[in-house]
């Protein structure tokens, strides 16, 4: 059912506060265990879910989510997790997944469609053996997951509660990474797929509730972490350039050679100047009170969200109108502070 909305959302869904709360109950760590959020959003979630020696990492996708998960976990980064991520193999305690709920555009293996899976094998091996995943997705997709969780977990799967259920019909799947032997897999596998093909009802009072979850312990990892980004955050660069003695010589390189120096026929108001500001006419530099400034402005169109509207087949529509964003950006060449303004 998810799909259109999903796709509306760029595929972050956050988890429920009440789920999280759930969670919380159930879980507890070992001092200085690790844990990892491959789609960490605003890192909420992983970070109330730490105890507070617990040091915890996330990748966002998204910019803005990504910044603000900084400042919330022991590290994170902006990339693509999938392609940009280099995460050391066997050294987290917990792997923490909601990852979005939809199918790859580009894969050309159809056992491999769901992004869900896609990122469930990417990052089974960054979990140490006897560490735990806790997988948030909606239940149908356990049918694409069966596999690789049965031949690498100890699997419980548990519902999600009934008041928040209904919206995606998501479940949260708990796994202790274990050597399987090939015939526990094979009857886990079946397992899964089994609950995946179930109607939705059934499937909630064929499962667990989460309430009545046992609760787990997360690990300390004995191996080093490697944890970074391929793609540099323009936000990290600047006091890595500064750092480096040569934030001066960068600088003068950014300064226009050229400004317009078209006069308007009669003063313009408030209005025209933002428009001409955000535009880009007025980008250069300046100096404003002693302050040396470049300037560059920047109209985006941006796709809103008006409706979705979503069929029990996964079709339907999403309706959307354009809206523009002007948007100016200002470095103060003297501190190197970006500003920017929308």
């Amino acid at each position: 059912m998810a799909r259109l909305a999903s796709q509306a959302k760029a595929g972050f869904f956050p988890t429920p506060e009440s789920v999280v709360s759930l969670l919380k109950t159930k879980i507890s760590f070992e001092k200085d265990a690790r844990a990892l959020d491959p789609c960490c959003g605003y890192g909420n979630t992983l970070s109330r879910l730490a105890s507070q020696d617990t040091i915890t990492y996330g990748v966002e996708l998204d910019h803005q989510r990504a910044t603000k998960a900084k400042s919330q976990l022991f590290k994170a980064v902006w990339g693509d997790a999938l392609t940009e991520a280099r995460v050391s193999t066997q050294s987290f305690g917990l792997l923490y997944l909601n990852p979005p709920y939809d199918t790859a555009i580009n894969s050309d293996d159809n056992s491999d469609r769901r992004l869900e899976h896609q990122f469930l094998r990417a990052y089974i091996r960054t979990l140490q053996i006897g560490g735990i995943l806790v997988l948030v997705i909606p239940y149908y997709v356990l049918k694409a997951c069966a596999k690789t969780l049965a031949r690498n977990f100890k699997v419980q799967v548990t519902g999600f509660p009934d008041e928040e259920f209904p919206m995606f019909k998501q479940c949260v799947v708990f796994g202790e990474k274990r050597y399987i032997s090939e015939e526990k897999a094979k009857a886990t596998q079946e397992h899964l797929e089994e609950l995946a093909d179930m109607p939705p009802a059934e499937f909630q009072s064929e499962v667990w509730p989460l309430e009545t979850m046992a609760p787990i312990v997360i690990p300390t990892a004995d191996r080093p972490v490697n944890f970074r980004m391929d793609r540099l955050d323009p936000l990290e660069a600047i006091p890595v350039i500064n750092k480096a003695g040569i934030l001066q010589d960068v600088l003068k390189e950014l300064i226009p050679t050229k400004n317009n120096n078209i006069r308007p026929l009669t003063s313009l108001e408030n209005g025209h100047l933002a428009l001409m500001l955000a535009g880009g006419y007025m980008n250069g530099a300046i100096e404003k009170d002693g302050r040396q400034l470049v300037i560059k402005g920047v109209i985006k169109k941006i796709e809103k969200i008006v409706q979705v509207h979503e069929n029990e087949t996964g079709g339907g529509s999403i309706t959307t109108k354009d809206q523009y964003i002007p948007t100016v950006k200002v470095i103060d060449m003297q501190t190197a502070e970006l500003i920017t303004v929308q």
